[in-house]
């Protein structure tokens, strides 16, 4: 095992031991935040025939002269057929959406013609071939490809995987994912709280983050500070769990227990402690066919470390293509006039300015267990080890959240 190795060492090895889960077709509407397990292609032209793109009438461009008189043959509504055919001096009134009928080449808009009582219509502007026409395959002709394997889906996605008929795609399984909280001085909120103890808040925001990213957790429980207790519950679900995320006792105190609960079970410790500020004390481990990524009790370390390695590792199993921390680049608006001998994370919030991408320093208070921190935060922004501070105006690496 290799400990207190850099971010980048850290995040080398969880991609090594990270693969991606077994492939399920699913509904369409059921792909959403889903990723792709396969490319998918058009199976039809779309728009699959010819079509009006305005509300007008369907003629043969060569006969709109100005004030040109032309007889309305027909009418043709979307998701009908119009038998008709259109020759020279005739019409056919068409709306948006319907297929042109035979022997028309253009569309002139209804405004830019005079109806009268006997079926004719005078025309006030010339149309050129081809007008207001939207071709058959003109957005996507049939092979095309749609979305591209390893892509997370969104609604655009969806629509343009529904145009073309599609009604069953493949996806990645979604992860089982456990969450064990430890320590004898943890409580739930719905205990009283005595002295010496603290509600259990890693516990909520570590599923409500869970949550916000589309997964479901299926299992969550508690234990104390007891070593064979603690190894008892990460072996009992190894084999059924996809990964598993434990909270406090990763550190160097006399009940930090998990570096020898993982190896009385027989574990593999992948990697203990990284150069970061906050969430250093961080553990990553397989235990049958789970992977234990052990987190450190303190709030913000654990929130931190959550995002660069639980968040990440989560992706990978999903379908990503390798796990990677997402960095962008904004314009920083406070100054930050700490040193840090190590890389540092502090929470902050981007937001868009006059088309560019400013971040705010919302981290007022510095330690690892100041959950204030991270009200009003939108991401970490990243500091790199020997640096003397951040003034205004610079640029900064951001993560988003």
């Amino acid at each position: 095992m290799k400990s207190f190795i850099s971010l980048e060492e850290a995040i080398n090895i969880l991609n090594d031991n990270v693969g991606h889960l077994d492939v399920e077709e699913v509904n369409l509407i059921d792909g959403i935040k889903r990723v792709l397990a396969t490319d998918i292609y058009s199976t039809i032209d779309n728009p699959p025939f010819d079509k009006s793109a305005m509300d007008g009438y369907a003629v043969i461009a060569e006969d709109s002269k100005l004030k040109e008189k032309i007889k309305v043959i027909d009418k043709v509504f979307a998701g009908n057929l119009c038998d008709s055919i259109v020759t020279s001096k005739t019409a056919v009134r068409i709306m948006t959406g319907a297929p042109i009928p035979s022997g028309a080449n253009a569309v002139i808009k209804q405004e830019d013609v005079t109806l009268r009582d006997d079926n004719y219509i005078i025309l006030n502007n010339s149309v050129k071939e081809n007008e207001n026409i939207c071709f058959k395959g003109e957005d996507i002709k049939r092979g095309t490809l749609l979305v591209k394997k390893g892509k997370k889906l969104d609604y655009a996605d969806i629509g343009i995987i529904a145009s073309s008929g599609i009604e069953k795609i493949k996806v990645y399984k979604l992860p089982k994912i456990a969450l064990i909280s430890t320590g004898d001085e943890v409580i739930d909120i719905a205990d009283a709280l005595m002295p010496g103890k603290i509600f259990n808040s890693n516990k909520y925001s570590i599923i409500s983050r869970i949550k916000e990213l589309g997964y479901d957790i299926q299992y969550t429980t508690h234990v104390k500070d007891i070593e064979n207790q603690i190894e008892e519950c990460i072996n009992s679900i190894s084999n059924n769990i996809d990964i598993i995320i434990t909270t406090g006792g990763v550190s160097v105190g006399e009940k930090d227990l998990l570096n020898e609960a993982i190896d009385n079970i027989n574990g593999k410790r992948l990697f203990w402690k990284v150069k970061i500020k906050p969430g250093s004390a961080v553990l990553c481990s397989k235990v049958n066919n789970a992977l234990v990524i052990s987190l450190s009790g303190n709030p913000t370390a654990a929130l931190t470390a959550f995002e660069l390695f639980v968040k990440t590792s989560l992706e990978k199993m999903c379908g990503y293509e390798k796990l990677e921390v997402k960095r962008e680049e904004a314009i920083l608006c406070d100054n930050f006039n700490k040193k840090s001998p190590q890389r540092r994370f502090i929470r902050g919030r981007v937001v868009i300015e006059e088309g560019k991408q400013m971040v705010y320093i919302t981290q007022i208070k510095s330690g690892n267990g100041i959950l204030s921190s991270n009200l009003n935060s939108n991401c970490m922004i990243e500091v790199q080890g020997g640096n003397e501070g951040l003034k205004v105006g610079e640029i900064v690496d951001i993560i988003k959240f």
